[in-house]
């Protein structure tokens, strides 16, 4: 059975600011590991794959604190 209405489902599932304050705990480990050595490489895709999933809105302070760490 197709789903009518997965904009719905997809709203109560993801949480964008959540996704962003991931985003930016990702890069602070990726901080510490290193981001040439092995988990690193791990912890970029990831961060790749949530950053993919949503838009550009505006950060909360919290956010904007972590995402300095975003290019590690």
């Amino acid at each position: 059975m197709a789903k009518t209405n997965s904009s719905a489902t997809e709203a109560a599932f993801f949480n964008v600011a959540q996704a962003k304050w991931v985003i930016g705990v990702l890069g602070m480990l990726i901080a510490v590991v290193g981001k040439d050595s092995l988990l690193g490489l791990v912890l970029r895709q990831t961060r790749y794959e949530i950053n993919s999933l949503i838009q550009d809105d505006r950060p909360s302070t919290v956010v904007e604190r972590a995402v300095r760490y975003k290019d590690n």
